[in-house]
């Protein structure tokens, strides 16, 4: 193999070297090339803690993609690619497919989400009918492309969880394997130093309401005053409730100012510890909830006012479905005026235990790391 190229929609950061193995590869001696599709497909879509590499290709336009495909030192390179396919992308999908290029995707990110039934999508789309009908046409031109077999099928699909793996019927190959999240548990559970001295809860930010994908999805973006005014008054009362200081695990692409949480401590990149020890996890829905199943914490799931009147049915109901699966306490906090009405439920075991199987490792990958299978497939060894 001579050459490893990663196809994103999303800026090099960190966490992305992190979790999809781009220093691993390179220690290796495998040469990598990021490309950066990010202003392609959405235009001027700004992200914090964006990282610059030797290796980030920005690319701009479908013809570049198509010159750099065709040059004879990528003719033999594996693509992995991390965009999901879908309408937006199905020239992007066409061009791989027309050069035959060797392609692999990581089913990863997998929720316990209900299934919304056609009828319930109407319903829900009516109050946005033009909105509905661009989605209907896009699904249908994505699916009917896939079905005349104008897409060609991934080549290999890593899935993390049970859940995921019978998902891909039509790849040439699937894999189990584990989330990222899955693996930094194994090499952090036995540490005995602490982030944070004392008692405490942590709540697992998700970078609301600044987070791209909401520009990505074109969706309304929420007032972040009327958020934090919101998000902040509860903190108080659970600490008032339990005693006990209120801890922010920020998300990866967060840049908060000092004053965001009311002076609380916030930590970028360090999540894993600060669940591990901590009390109690409070979340609205994020795959870092793992850490949440992982070691056993009670969590208990919020939101807003504001979140529920514009994203009742997509990400409020996200939220309600990781709390009915996990057998938790969710609150909207703006009805909650006293410390009185909180409560932190004990764990269900038995819901945590079939978390952990469907959406973060499987029984066969478990017990190795999910760089080893990655390296194993992609140098067929």
């Amino acid at each position: 193999m001579k050459k490893v190229i990663y196809i994103s929609h999303a800026h090099l950061s960190e966490k992305i070297v992190q979790d999809w193995y781009i220093d691993d590869l390179r220690l290796k001696g495998i040469t990598v090339e990021f490309w950066d599709l990010t202003h392609l497909l959405f235009g001027d879509l700004m992200e914090a803690n964006t990282i610059q590499a030797d290796y980030l290709l920005t690319i701009n336009t479908y013809a570049e993609i198509e010159k750099r495909i065709r040059l004879p030192e990528n003719r033999d390179a594996t693509y992995i690619i991390l965009v999901n396919y879908y309408s937006r992308v199905i020239r992007l999908y066409r061009m791989i497919t027309k050069y035959n290029c060797r392609l692999f995707f990581m089913a990863w990110g997998a929720f316990p989400f209900r299934t919304v039934r056609d009828w319930q999508k109407v319903i829900f789309g009516l109050t946005t009918p033009l909105k509905l009908i661009e989605k209907v046409i896009s699904k249908s031109k994505s699916l009917l492309f896939k079905k005349l077999k104008l897409i060609k099928p991934f080549d290999v699909v890593f899935g993390a969880g049970h859940a995921i793996l019978d998902n891909f019927p039509d790849a040439c190959k699937v894999v189990p394997t584990n989330l990222p999240d899955f693996d930094h548990y194994v090499k952090g559970k036995n540490k005995t130093d602490k982030l944070v001295e004392g008692r405490y809860c942590v709540f697992l930010d998700v970078y609301f309401p600044f987070h791209p994908d909401l520009k990505i999805e074109d969706l309304e973006i929420a007032d972040a005053n009327v958020y934090f005014t919101s998000i902040n008054r509860f903190f108080d009362l659970l600490e008032e409730k339990l005693g006990i200081k209120v801890v922010i695990a920020a998300h990866p692409q967060s840049d908060y100012e000092s004053d965001t949480f009311h002076g609380r401590i916030n930590y970028r990149g360090r999540t894993e510890e600060l669940v591990r020890d901590a009390e109690v996890v409070i979340s609205h829905y994020s795959t870092s909830i793992s850490y949440a199943i992982l070691n056993e914490k009670p969590v208990i799931f919020i939101y807003t006012n504001d979140m529920e009147r514009l994203y009742r049915e997509r990400l409020v109901m996200r939220v309600h479905d990781f709390a009915n699966y996990l057998d938790a306490n969710i609150y909207n906090i703006d009805k909650i005026f006293k410390f009185d009405q909180i409560d932190i439920n004990d764990i269900n075991l038995e819901s945590y235990e079939n978390y952990k199987y469907n959406f973060l490792t499987t029984r066969q990958s478990e017990r190795t790391t999910a760089l080893d299978i990655f390296y194993r497939e992609i140098t067929n060894k």
